[in-house]
């Protein structure tokens, strides 16, 4: 309950992977939730890129009820291990990626789509209100409560909350208006150096490709020294195969990046020219298949100092951008709404009459908790990108034998302080779902 007897007010910016699943949590509350998307209308086609999902994120998928149904799509592969490679073709070592036995399951390749389609078609059945075409542009803090202002079809409104949720990524226009409210300097992204660029094409469109890859072992990336290339199946019949390059490239302005398919492929070509099968070979037929490439630059935001203020609260890449270079994105935004969730279910069961119900102290432990993990997480993403970028010859030597020798020593074991990690109270959620 809120003030006066009236249901508490949430207001949630972005139906992504954090905003949807932060909504499915509280939707066991007693709470009105609304949520704004800036999307014209409910994606109905595959978006995004392949991505992985740790065990640890697959957990809190569990918490909601949707693990399995998430398991019985068409695509989503278990993976123990990531194979490294050499430009040449030459083995750098393997990188374990959780197991059942220690972790409760493997990570999963699939496609960032599967998981958003899951989470939306559970918003859907419990008709949670959500608001297409409605882009959260600023917010003002009240005495008893939080002023929202959207726009929805081209139309300025607003409308008081007790609580803003910020889950619109990196581009946040939550995160600008809470740091104007704080009286704090607006962190903006910057551009990190380096490019993604991707493709999806049949596995059988290369011959040898097929046994290059396999469900054994569905993910080979290959470290060269102009740039990273990784490959991967992601479809449990194996005949649907990813592969992506990251590289340095300076910036560019959003038009300058809609690049011209010739100049992308000539830059490709010379870039890997050297490199061994079947780099050549996905570049030669990716090139022919006349598809335009998916090309996403990595951008990033600073530490922030605030993940909230009194009534408003970030999370997901809106409070701590996640490089893609770690396959944590999705899987630290799911725990975030997780442990938000299970922080305002104590809250909750406070309301109306105690004394000790503090909003802004549960916002404050949510940052506590989250960050020192997130951070943790970012950092070593931040390591691994730098590793893709481009090296002279004696430089590649030296990264290829720190590797190897990082990766003789790695085992399943060091992989637990990510995949072990279970949010707090995430079994609850579990009971509640099957009740209801």
């Amino acid at each position: 309950m809120s003030h006066g007897g009236e249901r508490f007010q949430i207001i949630i910016a972005g139906a992504g992977i954090a905003g949807a699943a932060m909504a499915l949590f509280l939707s066991h509350l007693d709470a009105h939730l609304t949520i704004f998307d800036s999307r014209p209308c409910r994606p109905n086609a595959a978006e995004g890129g392949i991505i992985m999902l740790g065990p640890n994120g697959m957990n809190v998928l569990q918490g909601l009820g949707l693990s399995s149904k998430l398991l019985q799509r068409e695509t989503g592969i278990q993976v123990s291990h990531i194979t490294i490679k050499d430009g040449s073709g030459d083995l750098i070592g393997q990188a374990p990626q959780g197991s059942v036995e220690r972790h409760g399951s493997a990570s999963t390749a699939l496609l960032r789509w599967d998981i958003h389609e899951v989470l939306l078609d559970a918003l859907e059945e419990k008709r949670i209100d959500i608001r297409w075409n409605s882009r959260v542009e600023s917010m003002e803090e009240l005495d008893n409560g939080v002023l929202v202002r959207w726009s929805e079809a081209g139309e300025m409104k607003q409308k008081k909350a007790d609580l803003l949720i910020g889950a619109d990524g990196i581009w946040s226009t939550t995160r600008p208006s809470m740091y104007e409210c704080l009286g704090l300097a607006v962190p903006k992204p910057r551009y990190s150096g380096l490019v993604g660029i991707g493709f999806i094409l049949d596995t059988d469109s290369i011959p040898g490709l097929a046994t290059f890859l396999t469900l054994e072992q569905p993910i080979v990336m290959v470290h060269d020294r102009l740039g990273f290339v990784g490959i991967m199946l992601y479809d449990k019949k194996g005949k649907k195969v990813g592969w992506w390059t990251t590289h340095e490239a300076s910036e560019r302005s959003r038009e300058e990046w809609k690049v011209p398919r010739e100049q992308i492929f000539h830059e490709l070509r010379e870039r890997y020219s050297t490199c061994a099968f079947p780099i050549p070979q996905l570049i030669q037929v990716s090139e022919a298949s006349g598809e335009q490439p998916l090309i996403w630059p990595v951008y990033e935001v600073e530490k922030l100092g605030h993940w909230h203020s009194r009534c408003t609260v970030l999370i997901g890449d809106a409070a701590h951008a996640m490089p893609p270079h770690s396959g944590q994105g999705a899987s630290q935004a799911l725990e975030d709404a997780a442990y938000l969730a299970h922080l305002l279910r104590q809250y909750f069961c406070q309301l109306p009459d105690s004394a000790t119900a503090d909003l802004h102290s549960v916002l404050d432990t949510f940052q506590k908790e989250r960050q020192p993990r997130v951070d943790e997480i970012v950092d070593e993403a931040n390591r691994r990108g730098d590793m893709k970028r481009e090296t002279s010859r004696v430089g590649m030597f030296v990264r290829k034998w720190v590797m190897r020798v990082i990766f003789f020593f790695m085992t399943q074991r060091w992989m637990d302080r990510w995949f072990g990690y279970k949010v707090p109270g995430i079994q609850d959620w579990a009971t509640l779902e099957q009740r209801e």
